[in-house]
């Protein structure tokens, strides 16, 4: 595996909403752990992750859904089909490297954490040269480091296929449901979809960026959208518009001795470089 660090860049790059005082901050920052590498057993590197940093500056105590969250520190990528892998239950890693010849450390990507109310949240990658604002089909890289992701999912445990997230019946969980949304629902088995803060506490999810590290480029992350809404979307298909919509879930207004926040926050942004530059 081809990951050599030349360059990292962890400048914070403060949002307009800086300006106008918050009283709730989501930090970006990146740390390096050395982990075991993914194919070698035998030998440890050093890896990148990425941490979300919740910051309650408020004089109440606060819960909201996270701005992104992935059920094992892996992200999850914007992807319309997956690579080397679609349905197999053990992925073919040196076909995946072959897929990979393409080097990208010499392009540079923006990576948006999309702060939405969906239950199933995914971070997109694209060229900085893309205005994400303006109707644009996800890059290809999406789907390479979505089948990476995967693989390494795989490698930590090869039973996660079947352990992902389910609704009773048995399918994968994709929406929020108004069963989920009752308060101790929202304290118990959904607790990991949503941040508790007391008046100045801070919580951190860490995210695994080897997948980055291995296909090699430049990318700054920054969470997409800057306000927390007090309500979760349920996407389904209607069949009397047929066409998919959405409905808003409301989120109940207190949990437990949290008050439901809804509003803005600041923000920053952070860039890591991979690769020959």
């Amino acid at each position: 595996m081809k990951a050599k660090l030349l360059i990292i860049s962890a400048i914070l790059l403060l949002h307009v909403n800086f300006i106008i005082a918050q009283c709730m901050n989501v930090e970006l920052s990146v740390i390096w752990e050395k982990e075991p590498h993914i194919h070698k057993k035998c030998s440890k590197v050093k890896t990148p992750k990425l941490n979300i940093t919740y910051h309650n500056n408020c004089d109440t105590n606060y819960y909201f859904l996270k701005v992104y969250d992935s059920r094992d520190h892996l992200p999850d990528f914007m992807c319309t089909h997956l690579i080397g892998h679609q349905s197999t239950q053990k992925p073919d890693y040196k076909r995946l490297m072959n897929y990979n010849a393409k080097s990208y450390s010499h392009q540079k990507f923006n990576v948006s954490i999309n702060n939405s109310c969906y239950y199933g949240r995914f971070a997109e990658v694209y060229p900085d040269t893309i205005d994400i604002s303006k109707a644009h089909a996800p890059d290809v890289i999406n789907c390479r480091l979505n089948a990476f992701s995967k693989y390494i999912r795989y490698k930590k445990n090869p039973n996660y296929l079947s352990e992902e997230v389910r609704n009773p019946d048995g399918s994968i969980k994709i929406n929020f449901e108004s069963s989920d949304l009752f308060p101790e629902n929202i304290l118990g088995s959904m607790k990991d979809e949503f941040v508790f803060l007391k008046s100045g506490e801070t919580y951190t999810d860490t995210y695994h960026l080897i997948v980055f590290q291995i296909v090699e480029g430049c990318y700054t992350f920054f969470i997409y959208g800057d306000t927390i809404m007090n309500y979760v979307l349920k996407n389904y298909y209607d069949s009397k518009l047929k066409k998919f919509v959405d409905e808003k879930l409301e989120l109940p207004a207190v949990v437990g001795e949290y008050q439901l926040y809804s509003g803005g926050f600041n923000t920053n942004k952070i860039t890591v470089c991979f690769g020959e530059r």
